[in-house]
């Protein structure tokens, strides 16, 4: 699966109202939340009326491809810098590859192998010999 992360830092330049700040943002974070389905929270400078860092987070299926997610993460941040009621002098995102279907597939196919008649007829040979071996000492 992909992750992709992002850390957006917006200036109120001239705001002195925190709890109109507080509210801005979080109308933003609902809309980002409904729009695209990500995790999305103002995450430092809580109390500075003039500053603002959002951070979000998207879960994103393993089957897209790289610049697919790529794209979904620029849209998000693309999305704020359009929305935003503040300025954004920060835009910070990753994207991150987390476990992948090979590994899931390779896995499995480990522990199919595992349990197959051959494998379990090799371990009984393996368990039989080294029974052997003991007896013999």
């Amino acid at each position: 699966m992909w992750i992709g992360v992002g850390r957006i830092v917006l200036d109120f330049f001239g705001n002195l109202n925190v709890s109109k700040k507080r509210k801005n943002v979080e109308d933003l974070c609902v809309d980002l939340r409904k729009r695209y389905n990500v995790s999305c929270l103002e995450v430092a400078s809580f109390d500075d009326p003039e500053r603002c860092v959002i951070g979000f987070s998207a879960v994103i299926p393993e089957n897209w491809k790289t610049v697919s997610a790529e794209d979904f993460v620029k849209k998000i941040c693309e999305t704020i810098d359009t929305e935003a009621f503040a300025r954004v002098v920060v835009e910070d995102w990753d994207l991150l590859s987390h476990g992948t279907e090979k590994e899931h597939d390779d896995a499995y196919e480990r522990e199919a192998a595992r349990n197959s008649p051959e494998a379990k007829l090799i371990a009984k040979k393996l368990e039989n010999r080294q029974r052997d071996k003991k007896g013999r000492k």
